[in-house]
């Protein structure tokens, strides 16, 4: 075999492991530091630079995982090092999206913020749309802990619609989490539950136990919140449960505080007592972590400072031995006067490095503004024709309502008088409601504002399922509005248990099974 394939193969080699190692950092962070040194040792052999930056990273992000921030710093500021030497944007900008991670476990929130916002920057010149979606999930989630809000929701939001639009289930799932966190906290509770359950359908499709066991802990506080407190408990402890299986400390601490609480609103006190004993305990410890988990932080910070002081002398050692072969070769003026040019030529292309990088700084940014700028006003565009679709949707039940009421009273007067002459202004009456309910001419006003929104949802649903009736085709628009039983029927003109029957011939020409949820699945056909 040539040399060169054999080279190809042996550095397929190095990113199969180092990728098999990725995939672990998570699930199994002992076995990714394990795969991700193998994976270095290999690339160092083979002198792959890009092999090597990236199996720091793997190793870097492990070692976060398995609670060491100093090794998980040096690891991943070593990868971001070979990664600048290659001029490898995307993986520098990954590189500083771990680090911040980091920070962010560490309470370095301003070193965390500053790698989270570069990461973005990198991602956004690159049209890395997966990688800033999850940059903005990481950056909004910070924000959120720091009780900026709307900043958060800006960002989340953001991060799930580009997930969605990729279909990156974990990252949906993360973001979905994320969101309804947020509405916990503003006791939105319908938004929080739409979400939690979003989160909570992903993380078991991808078995994602980490998100599970949080989805889990969060729907305990929404139950909480909505004083069903025998569910609220029921949530806390299966998701305690499984945090402690996990060794998942920090959902822990949260657990038991909610627990304390919950029993303490019951008026059980000493279940609470109990429990809020455990929560000092596992604080007290995990503070002690924390504790030395920013001190090995701060050491690193100093190691590197300490590098950059030996580098620098060296670097001073360099230029001394070289003044005194030029003094000696040449003479004192001479090398005054090379020394003079050199300084002069080497500040001036520091400055003109400097003024350029400032300049592709600026223009980044403005790009990410404009991104922005031009996520929000599809996104308002968007909600505002959904709400104009949903009014309309209302509208149009409402007013069918009103005249089914209208005709109800119509009839009983029939029966309980007995004059011709208010018998024939009934039946006026009734014949002038039903000319004018015109439920067809309502339906073709509303398919109309329909596919105003989702104009490809009546096509596509019509190329995958041909065989859909005009009426099928009604259900399924009315069901995509996530519009109940009893407002469907009333738009249709007929019983919620036809309309029930009439979804259920739906489930069956899709082929869908009764546990499936037909809103979700018609999402789709957008």
């Amino acid at each position: 075999m040539p040399d060169s394939e054999q080279g190809k193969l042996d550095t397929l080699t190095v990113d199969s492991i180092a990728h098999r190692g990725y995939t672990l950092w998570i699930r199994d962070p002992s076995q990714s530091v394990l795969l991700g040194e193998e994976a270095y040792r290999l690339a160092n052999e083979l002198k792959y630079e890009k092999g090597a930056a990236f199996a720091k990273r793997v190793s870097g992000v492990a070692h976060w995982t398995l609670g060491e921030p100093k090794q998980a710093l040096f690891d991943l500021y070593e990868g971001l090092e070979r990664y600048e030497n290659l001029d490898d944007l995307e993986g520098i900008s990954n590189s500083k999206l771990n680090i911040g991670m980091v920070y962010a476990d560490i309470d370095e929130d301003s070193l965390a913020l500053k790698q989270f916002s570069e990461a973005i920057i990198g991602f956004t010149q690159l049209n890395l749309d997966d990688r800033v979606a999850t940059a903005y999930t990481k950056l909004g989630t910070l924000q959120m802990q720091h009780g900026r809000l709307d900043k958060a929701h800006t960002n989340i939001t953001n991060a799930l619609n580009i997930h969605t639009r990729n279909n990156f289930e974990y990252g949906m799932a993360e973001a979905h989490n994320r969101l309804g966190r947020l509405y916990l906290e503003q006791e939105n509770l319908e938004q929080a539950d739409y979400h939690l359950r979003q989160s909570l359908t992903l993380c078991r499709k991808i078995d994602d136990k980490d998100g599970l066991v949080n989805n889990i802990l969060q729907f305990g506080r929404f139950f909480k919140l909505q004083h069903e407190y025998e569910l609220a408990d029921m949530h806390f402890k299966l998701a305690l449960g499984r945090a402690s299986e996990m060794h998942l400390n920090n959902y822990r601490l949260e657990i038991l505080k909610n627990l304390s609480d919950l029993k303490r609103e019951t008026q059980k006190p000493d279940s609470a007592l109990i429990y809020f004993s455990q929560y000092v305990d596992l604080k007290d410890s995990l503070l002690t972590l924390k504790k030395s988990r920013q001190i090995a932080g701060l050491e690193f910070r100093n190691e590197l400072l300490q590098k950059s002081q030996e580098l620098d002398r060296l670097s001073d050692k360099q230029k001394n031995s070289k003044t005194i072969q030029w003094i000696l070769i040449i003479g004192i003026w001479l090398v005054v006067l090379l020394s003079f040019l050199l300084i002069k030529s080497l500040r001036q292309r520091t400055k003109n490095q400097k003024k350029l990088f400032e300049q592709q700084q600026v223009i980044a940014q403005k790009e990410l503004e404009n991104q922005q700028l031009k996520s929000k006003d599809l996104e308002g565009e968007l909600d505002t024709k959904n709400r104009e679709l949903t009014s309309y949707s209302m509208n149009f039940v409402q007013k069918n309502q009103l005249l089914e009421e209208f005709q109800n009273k119509i009839q009983k007067a029939r029966k309980t008088k007995s004059l011709d002459g208010v018998e024939k202004m009934l039946s006026e009456m009734e014949r002038t409601i039903k000319m004018n309910q015109g439920k067809e001419k309502d339906w073709e006003d509303f398919k109309q504002h329909f596919e105003n929104v989702h104009p490809d949802f009546f096509t596509s649903l019509n190329e995958k399922y041909p065989d859909l009736s005009s009426n099928d085709l009604k259900v399924a628009a009315l069901t995509r509005l996530n519009l109940s039983i009893k407002e469907a029927s009333n738009i249709l003109g007929i019983s919620p248990e036809s309309t029930k029957t009439a979804r259920y011939r739906l489930r069956k020409k899709m082929g869908l099974s009764p546990e499936a949820d037909l809103f979700n699945f018609l999402l789709q056909f957008n």
